[in-house]
């Protein structure tokens, strides 16, 4: 199993989106500036993070994409189910025991253990990171009513980094 890069940009998009100033939307070419990917890329993760409804998206002039979910409650189990899907362990016997093994009750019954190890294996998972809010990484006062205007940072040399005042 490996998670694709688009796990980390979402995470990073969702941490812009809550850090946002007045929670005000942040435009897609903005995000994409930010994170340094191509527009287009990131335009399929902002869909899957709408679809998801961890976010929302407004088509105006002064619109863009803003938080749905209550950051507090955004897990990294919501995305990595928005951006990978809700099966990441995924276990489809193919039954090549039937081809060289005589006793197909036995097969059976070791293949059904085999997709039962793995289905747990699945929970746990799911279970481990249901417990990990996003929050937990940023700054308490970052979140509450947004520090950062996203909007009017400039990426000068391939960064944009911001540094909270503490």
């Amino acid at each position: 199993m490996r998670l694709s890069k688009h796990v980390e940009e979402s995470l990073y998009v969702l941490l812009i989106l809550a850090t946002q100033k007045a929670h005000q939307p942040v435009k897609s070419i903005k995000l994409s500036e930010l994170l340094h990917v191509s527009d287009s890329s990131l335009k399929k993760i902002l869909r899957k993070l709408v679809v998801a409804k961890l976010i929302e998206s407004s088509a105006s002039k002064s619109g863009g994409f803003e938080l749905k979910k209550d950051i507090q409650k955004i897990t990294l189990l919501d995305i990595v189910e928005a951006v990978e899907g809700a099966e990441i362990i995924q276990y489809l016997p193919q039954h090549i025991g039937d081809n060289i093994f005589s006793r197909k009750e036995h097969v059976e019954k070791s293949e059904k253990y085999i997709a039962d190890s793995f289905q747990n294996a699945q929970d746990a998972y799911a279970k481990s990171l249901s417990k990990v809010r996003i929050t937990n990484i940023l700054e308490e006062d970052s979140i509450k009513f947004g520090t950062i205007d996203w909007n009017n940072i400039s990426v000068i040399d391939g960064s944009a980094r911001h540094e909270f005042n503490k």
